[in-house]
């Protein structure tokens, strides 16, 4: 894999925080970033892993997460993949410390090399974790991770992890509940260019551009019909229409929304399958957009094409866009003047530089 890659996929999942379903406007949210070593079963020696999560507090108890991990390099593989986690959780020592365990499915994407070849597969990713948290938002978490797969390789790794509470917390521990809510999109155009990159072991890339249209259906859905580019390169020339259903939520005062949609992308181009009636893909993004005034923003977005051949793909696009209706602007709140004492407020006030002969100039009555 390029550096420049590398460092893409890392500078977007610590940007993109994806959230969760939201059931109402309670909202409870973490991300972390993780790396520690893996080990492949039936192999002799470890890799290096690393990983993003965004976790969703349900109770004080539950918790729901979303999850990318890279496997790193293992022999002939190079697998990574999205995660769906329930967590069942338990608070100690004043909920400074939490331990929990985590189940669920684990869709993944390997690259082998020698004769090219894009799999696709599902396992089981199975946690157990333990959590410290600070008096601050931060957090340090350690936690092994345990890959089953049937049509791949096994793989146990141990993670360290560093992360961050979204929701000012109402107390010391995980979030267990939040009161922020966002306020919809609206109707907005946006330009964005970037860089595509096929998924294989030399990782060709391209220019690549994209026009989105995005309508907010309410405060947390979003729809989006956009023109994909991924530019050409030697394995791949493709590009198309995509639709995409999001997920989102406003942060830090409605400037900064984080989001995540998915849906098919209908694309044409020197790679793409002829004849079989397959030429539709699965598009999945993360994004992030931050207000620059009530009506230009700057959105980032890294796209993941999921083919129903061998040719997936990285696209990571960064521009501008306008929105049709002015946003809600909320200026950061201005501290309020230091509170004056009585006692002040009276030697400050007009009456305490007219006292009368024989009275003390405090300005006080009888």
């Amino acid at each position: 894999m390029k550096p420049v890659v590398a460092v893409a996929r890392l500078l977007t999942c610590v940007t993109f925080a994806a959230v969760a379903p939201v059931a109402g406007p309670a909202c409870a949210q973490e991300v972390a970033l993780f790396m520690g070593p893996l080990h492949a079963h039936d192999e002799s020696h470890w890799v290096r892993a690393w990983g993003v999560e965004y976790q969703h507090a349900l109770t004080e108890h539950d918790a729901l997460a979303f999850e990318w991990i890279n496997e790193g390099a293992v022999r002939d593989n190079h697998r990574d993949g999205l995660a769906f986690q329930y967590w069942r959780r338990a608070q100690f020592f004043d909920r400074r410390l939490s331990i929990a365990a985590g189940i669920g499915p684990y869709g993944f994407f390997n690259t082998t090399s020698g004769g090219y070849r894009d799999d696709h597969g599902w396992g089981a990713l199975m946690s157990v974790a333990a959590t410290w948290y600070t008096a601050s938002r931060v957090f340090y978490q350690l936690r092994l991770n345990q890959v089953v797969a049937a049509s791949s390789f096994d793989s146990t790794s141990l993670m360290f992890g560093i992360g961050y509470q979204l929701d000012a917390p109402r107390g010391r521990g995980p979030l267990a509940g939040g009161t922020a809510a966002s306020v919809p999109s609206g109707d907005q155009l946006a330009a964005l260019v970037g860089l595509a990159t096929v998924n294989n072991r030399g990782t060709p890339s391209a220019f690549a551009w994209s026009v989105e249209y995005r309508h907010g259906l309410n405060r947390y859905f979003d729809a989006t019909l956009s023109w994909l580019d991924e530019g050409s390169t030697s394995l791949s020339k493709r590009r198309g229409v995509a639709g995409q259903l999001w997920l989102r939520r406003g942060f830090a005062d409605d400037r900064l929304s984080l989001g995540v949609g998915a849906g098919p992308y209908y694309a044409v181009g020197r790679d793409t399958p002829s004849g079989n009636g397959r030429p539709v893909s699965l598009l999945f993004t993360m994004t992030a957009a931050y207000n620059l005034s009530r009506h230009w923003f700057a959105r980032v977005a890294w796209h993941r094409v999921m083919t129903p051949y061998d040719k997936d793909s990285d696209v990571f696009l960064g521009g501008f866009g306008y929105r049709f209706q002015a946003a809600p602007w909320r200026p950061a709140p201005r501290r309020p003047p230091p509170a004056v004492s009585a006692r002040d407020a009276s030697a400050n006030s007009p009456r305490s530089h007219a006292t009368s002969p024989g009275r003390s100039g405090c300005g006080c009555h009888n």
